[in-house]
């Protein structure tokens, strides 16, 4: 009897001891490794996470920025007039931010044919922006405006021929029906300014177009002061 009786208390005490682990484990240990791995999930997910302090804030673009105005043709170009004003233009800071205008800007057809009265005219006209409207390219527009003095004048220009084959197509045949480029195109701070060669060069640079994609053409015009 005296045996069994101590059987009987040694499994009641080893049966405490087992409970006494699990608790400790289900509670105790295991909970704060949950704990703890949740709060380390939180630490990445919050690691993870763009701080607002560490983006630049549209229009910024502090490094093309910068790059400008510590150039030399940005330099050559900031006591000019007509930069200081096409940097102010509505027409051209809203272009800036079409890829096709940046371009055209860097193309030397475009800044010759800038200076040509018939093609600002022919750009500017009603039958020119309704045959693009209808899709009419290159030999089929040619034979729509067969009686618009501008686009005849043109004919035999090898600077416009190329402009046309280059952009005169469906994907940015829009740039030339835009208000803005019409407005643009009668401006005298564009055509002064397309015959610089510091602004042609300036115009190439991918550091002058994306700071006019992020809308610093204000702010560039405003530290043009602190130039001069």
């Amino acid at each position: 009897m005296t045996m069994r009786k101590w059987r009987f208390t040694i499994l009641i005490a080893a049966g405490l001891a087992v409970a006494g682990t699990l608790v400790y484990f289900s509670t105790g240990h295991v909970g704060t490794e949950k704990t703890q791995g949740a709060i380390g999930k939180r630490d990445v997910y919050r690691d993870g996470q763009v701080n607002s302090a560490d983006v630049a804030k549209p229009g910024a673009a502090p490094v093309a920025t910068q790059a400008i105005l510590e150039s030399g043709e940005f330099k050559e170009l900031a006591k000019n007039p007509a930069f200081q004003q096409l940097l102010q233009d509505s027409n051209f800071t809203q272009l800036a931010q079409n890829n096709q205008f940046l371009a055209l800007l860097a193309d030397p057809n475009f800044r010759k044919l800038a200076q040509d009265d018939q093609f600002r005219q022919l750009v500017r006209s009603e039958a020119f922006s309704k045959a693009i409207a209808q899709g009419l390219y290159q030999q089929r527009m040619s034979a729509a405006l067969q009686n618009n003095a501008h686009y005849q004048a043109l004919a035999d220009s090898k600077a416009f021929d190329a402009l046309m084959v280059q952009y005169l197509e469906p994907c940015c045949a829009g740039l030339f029906q835009s208000g803005l480029l019409q407005g643009l195109l009668g401006s005298n701070a564009l055509r002064q300014s397309l015959k610089l060669d510091a602004f042609a060069a300036l115009a190439a640079r991918s550091e002058f177009k994306q700071a006019l994609q992020s809308g610093s053409a204000a702010q560039m015009a405003a530290l043009l002061g602190s130039i001069n």
